[in-house]
């Protein structure tokens, strides 16, 4: 049988069977609770800050890094400038290279992340808008933002690997790039055949 690490209530996942049930029940509840912490008009109001943006610049570390690299991807499709490092000290770079038309995307499950704090803190300073994507409301990289969208806060800060959170950090990409492609549908419908690779 299959032993699992992660238990539920005190109780530990003894099957296959049981693990697949926990695990999608709790990507369910935490979708449901991060669609509560959804608020349309700072939707609108990111979906705007990437339309005026000269250029856009995604940051993150560990699996909110694997976010920020999917929502990279999808607006390189709509021809968006945009930038995307997975080093640090690149995203760090590209922090201090930016200037009042540009706008960073901070991805941070708990809002403590040092880096990240840094990064935003430095964007600031060059008068550059902040939306950071988070559970924490009130931590200090969450201050740091100009707009921030929750996720339901469902997973404890030691983790032995993000799951909900992940999940929950990429269906806010989702709602976020569907708005942006629903603003501009005729000419995103013209590009997405000519950016598209095959197999990707």
């Amino acid at each position: 049988s299959t032993r699992s690490i992660f238990s539920k209530k005190g109780i530990t996942f003894s099957s296959t069977k049981d693990i697949i049930q926990n695990v999608t029940q709790k990507n369910v509840d935490t979708l449901e609770l991060s669609k509560k912490l959804v608020d349309e008009t700072v939707i609108e109001a990111c979906v705007n800050a990437i339309e005026e943006s000269r250029m856009i610049h995604f940051f993150g570390i560990g699996a909110s890094l694997l976010v920020a690299k999917d929502f990279y991807l999808k607006m390189l499709r709509v021809e968006k400038l945009c930038s995307y490092a997975d080093d640090w000290h690149l995203q760090m770079l590209a922090a201090k290279s930016m200037g009042t038309q540009d706008l960073a995307i901070i991805f941070s499950y708990s809002g403590m992340t040092e880096e990240m704090i840094a990064c935003a803190e430095v964007v600031k300073d060059n008068g550059a808008k902040v939306i950071v994507i988070t559970s924490a409301n009130d931590s200090k990289l969450a201050k740091q933002a100009d707009y921030v969208l929750f996720v339901a806060a469902t997973e404890s800060l030691i983790r032995s690997g993000a799951m909900s959170s992940r999940i929950s950090q990429l269906n806010m990409v989702d709602i976020l790039y569907s708005t942006y492609i629903s603003k501009h549908y005729e000419r995103c419908m013209k590009i997405l055949p000519k950016t598209y690779v095959e197999g990707s």
